[in-house]
């Protein structure tokens, strides 16, 4: 299995609905999102796919949430925008964008802060 990962980030506020703390305030992060794609086969030029493509993918689903108050965009008006949900949209919306027989949306690591971090994926194991 080759997997494949990308590094990229963008910045957006939010509140926690329901939390019992700080962070049902409003405030920002600088949210780091990694997403790592796999593939058991590589093409004719021997790659699983291009590292462009998983960035540009990655980069159309940030532009719905950069500099943004998440509280107010889809889906987070409804659902509350924890970073658990957050790693849930991107591997969601990611793997709409490239998901192939081939190639699939292993899964995505969310970055609140240097030192916290969520993944998300739906592998079994």
């Amino acid at each position: 299995m080759f997997v494949l990962k990308i590094v990229t980030d963008f910045a957006a506020a939010h509140s926690l609905r329901e939390y019992p703390g700080d962070c049902a305030r409003l405030h920002g992060h600088n949210w780091q999102v990694e997403v790592l794609v796999s593939s058991k086969v590589l093409d004719e030029v021997g790659m699983a796919t291009d590292f462009r493509e998983i960035k540009k993918q990655t980069k159309v689903v940030i532009k719905r949430l950069d500099h943004q108050y998440l509280n107010e965009v889809e889906p987070f008006n409804q659902l509350n925008p924890t970073a658990e949900n957050i790693a849930k949209y991107f591997y969601e919306e990611v793997g709409k964008l490239i998901n192939t027989e081939e190639v699939r949306v292993k899964e995505v690591t969310i970055w609140e802060t240097l030192r916290a971090s969520v993944t998300y994926s739906e592998d079994q194991s």
